[in-house]
C-alpha cells in the first residue's frame, strides 16, 4: 500500500480514513455495475483521484447553480466518484474529514441538482446496496443486483474493459462487501478466512 503523505499535500488535506479502507481493499471496480470512485495513483487518468479533482472542478468552478463552492474553497464539494449516467460523486468538504458527507449531483437536473446526504462514504455505499439510502439521480430500478461489487483486473490485459487498470499503489484486496451479513464492524465473516 502506497503512502498516503504525498497525496494529501498535494491536495492540502487529509482525506477520510473510510476512503482509505475502501481504496486498499476494494482496488478498482463499481458497485452495482453502476457508480465507482477515483482512486489515486491510477495508471487509468479518468479514475485517478489525482486528475479526476483537476477536471471536475474546473468544470462546476463558475456553477452558481450548486448549493455549494467547490473545492479548494472551504466547505467546497471534493469529487470522489461517478456513475455510468454521468453524475458525480462529491464530499462536502466541512468540518473534520470523518465528519464529510456524501453528495451527488444530478446531471439529469437543472435546478435542485444536488443531493446531500448525512453519512461518510462507506455507509452511503452500504445504503445505496441495501436500499437504505436511494439518490434520486440513481435508477429506480438498480436493486437487486448480484454482486455488489464488481473488480476490474490490475492487468489491463486481464480486463473485458481495456483502459480500466486498477491502482498498483492501493489496491485491489479482496473485502466482504458491507450488507446485512458481513460481521458487526462490516468487516469479513468468519465465513471469508
Amino acid at each position: 500500500m502506497g503512502s498516503w503523505g504525498p497525496l494529501e499535500r498535494q491536495l492540502r488535506s487529509k482525506l477520510p480514513e473510510d476512503y482509505k479502507s475502501l481504496v486498499r481493499l476494494y482496488g478498482l471496480g463499481s458497485f452495482l455495475d453502476f457508480f465507482f470512485f477515483y482512486l489515486p495513483q491510477s495508471r487509468n487518468r479518468y479514475v485517478r483521484l489525482e486528475a479526476e479533482i483537476s477536471v471536475v472542478c474546473k468544470i462546476f468552478a463558475n456553477d452558481d447553480s450548486l448549493p455549494y463552492p467547490v473545492w479548494p474553497n472551504p466547505g467546497g464539494l471534493l469529487p470522489v466518484g461517478r456513475t455510468d449516467n454521468g453524475d458525480y460523486i462529491f464530499w462536502l468538504t466541512e468540518g473534520e474529514p470523518a465528519d464529510w458527507r456524501v453528495v451527488v449531483w444530478d446531471r439529469g437536473l437543472i435546478l435542485d441538482a444536488c443531493e446531500t446526504f448525512d453519512c461518510d462514504l462507506t455507509t452511503f455505499i452500504a445504503g445505496v446496496i441495501t436500499g437504505e439510502i436511494r439518490p434520486t439521480a440513481f435508477p429506480e430500478d438498480l436493486l437487486p443486483y448480484e454482486p455488489p461489487f464488481t473488480p476490474l483486473a490490475a492487468d489491463p490485459a486481464d480486463d473485458e474493459e481495456p483502459g480500466w487498470p486498477a491502482s498498483s499503489a492501493y489496491g485491489p484486496v479482496r473485502l466482504k462487501i458491507l450488507t446485512p451479513d458481513a460481521g458487526a464492524d462490516g468487516g469479513p465473516t468468519s465465513d471469508d478466512a
